[in-house]
């Protein structure tokens, strides 16, 4: 089959299915990032805090070919100290996030995480003053049942694994806030430039006091967290053109399913009946919310101007 046969099929594929299946694609990535953190972390002995500075280092590459086309216009803005101010919260979430990685394994912080647009939703009651309709109250309250479906708190300790993925989310919430109110001031494309560029000088200073030279072996691997999280997060992007969120949202079950079968492959790690029972709860009530949203904001059209951050830490 030739490549212009296969793109005839693949255009010839309905735009929600063809964004439902980039979800599916892009959990994979996400997933294969996350338990590749897990592996340098605690088989090669890398600090988090250096991986999460070359996550962003490799990650910055497969951008450049974007911002040359963009050029330097796309970084004239009047709010630097809002993008300062928003990488360096969604700096806190992956130093917490890839943190919690070598805590717990990938399928359970997966599933916690999956609480994250809870924290949007609220913060954006508080400081936004968006509208709160009894489907989105029930949407929030499934999905912080479900999380303490997951933790359970008084039957199993709550890790401190489990309290790093939450403030993760939480900062991430606070950088997605900052980036709605950016878009009335900057393009989508002027907020995600200053966030991947921004982000390099402000990841090297922690890992400078834990930097270890990495070798070529730990270099190959750490390259592979970079390449994997910008796939997944364009992949993410361009499914959010072609889908509405009521559509992905529930797809992205399957980067706990992409999780917990990588994590059981590498590190013989399953999540528990409990951490999937909650993990679905979640995703009922993240759905609800994300229904309620795609009635209010119109989609996102521009794969290179989303503002949506797929998940605390990525």
């Amino acid at each position: 089959m030739t490549l212009a046969a296969l793109n005839e099929r693949i255009a010839a594929i309905p735009a929600p299915v063809r964004g439902l299946l980039l979800v599916v694609l892009a959990s994979a990535f996400f997933a294969a990032m996350h338990n590749t953190i897990r592996f340098v972390t605690l088989t090669e002995g890398l600090h988090s805090f250096e991986v999460v500075f070359f996550r962003v280092a490799f990650g910055l590459l497969v951008f450049i070919p974007f911002f040359i086309r963009s050029g330097v216009g796309v970084l004239r803005t009047q709010k630097l100290s809002w993008h300062i101010g928003r990488s360096f919260l969604n700096t806190v979430s992956m130093l917490s996030w890839f943190t919690a990685l070598t805590l717990m394994p990938v399928g359970d912080a997966t599933a916690v995480s999956l609480i994250g647009p809870v924290f949007v939703a609220i913060l954006a009651m508080v400081f936004l003053g968006e509208h709160v309709g009894p489907m989105r109250w029930l949407g929030i309250f499934l999905a912080v049942a479900g999380g303490l479906i997951v933790v359970r708190p008084g039957f199993t300790e709550i890790s401190s694994g489990v309290w790093l993925v939450l403030f993760s989310a939480v900062m991430v919430s606070n950088s997605k806030l900052i980036a709605k109110i950016l878009t009335r001031h900057d393009s989508p494309t002027t907020i995600v430039a200053y966030m991947t560029i921004l982000a390099i000088p402000i990841t090297a200073v922690p890992a400078f006091f834990v930097w270890q030279t990495p070798t070529p072996f730990q270099l190959l691997f750490l390259a592979m967290i970079g390449v994997f999280g910008t796939i997944g997060h364009l992949l993410f992007v361009q499914a959010y053109k072609l889908a509405d969120m009521s559509l992905v949202e529930p797809a992205m079950f399957t980067r706990m399913i992409w999780a917990a079968l990588i994590s059981l492959v590498l590190f013989a790690e399953f999540p528990s009946p409990w951490t999937w029972a909650g993990a679905g709860v979640i995703v009922v009530g993240t759905t609800l919310l994300a229904r309620k949203e795609v009635r209010r904001v119109p989609r996102r059209v521009d794969p290179n101007a989303s503002t949506v951050d797929p998940s605390p830490g990525d």
